[in-house]
């Protein structure tokens, strides 16, 4: 019966001293499974395919990205790119003017593959849904009108990580649009990108 007091008096006296010895994880550091919160902004320039005008625009991006200490890096996101444009065409043997809105809204991923350093070759796609609306003027005509349809987008690029929590890059994609209401058309896009992202 003596012992018992001594007892729970060696056990107060280790858990009281535990925390001074039992190791602690570091503070801040983000693992391969840590998903971050990233912002995007890009400029873009759209070399239009066929009769489609060129265009020059922006996307803005919400994406989650694993910023851990590891060679491959996931990351998913969601963005809309507004784009106008201006061009002409020659259509019923007479020239004419363009002026074209396009606005995609996607969902896309992106798989980053470290190079060496804080340089990664990234390669992505993104699908989604595009709207837009077009005018079209010659000397004998004149025809506007809205349009809406499936839309894609896939390619490369490079990234490079200036600090902890901001990234710059740029790249190529090829976009395709499958138009519903703008004579059933399916145009494509080759697309320039240069950007910016930071970490929250």
């Amino acid at each position: 019966m003596k012992k018992t007091p001594l007892y729970l008096l060696s056990l107060c006296c280790t858990a009281t001293a535990a925390p001074y010895y039992l190791p602690t994880p570091p503070g801040g550091g983000l693992t391969p499974y840590d998903w971050q919160p990233t912002h995007r902004l890009e400029g873009l320039y759209a070399a239009g395919a066929g009769h489609t005008p060129d265009t020059g625009g922006f996307r803005l991006g919400m994406h989650l990205y694993n910023n851990g200490e590891s060679s491959i890096r996931h990351e998913f996101g969601i963005s809309a790119a507004p784009q106008w444009g201006n061009g002409h065409r020659r259509r019923y043997e007479h020239r004419s003017s363009q002026r074209l809105f396009h606005m995609p809204a996607t969902l896309g991923y992106t798989l980053n593959i470290k190079l060496a350093g804080d340089l990664f070759l990234t390669l992505g796609g993104r699908g989604g849904w595009a709207w837009g609306h077009y005018k079209e003027r010659s000397r004998v005509y004149h025809e506007s009108g809205s349009y809406n349809g499936f839309t894609f987008s896939a390619g490369a690029g490079l990234k490079i990580q200036c600090s902890e929590r901001l990234y710059a890059q740029a790249g190529y994609e090829f976009g395709r649009t499958y138009t519903n209401t703008r004579h059933d058309d399916i145009w494509s896009q080759h697309i320039i990108t240069t950007g910016i992202g930071w970490r929250f």
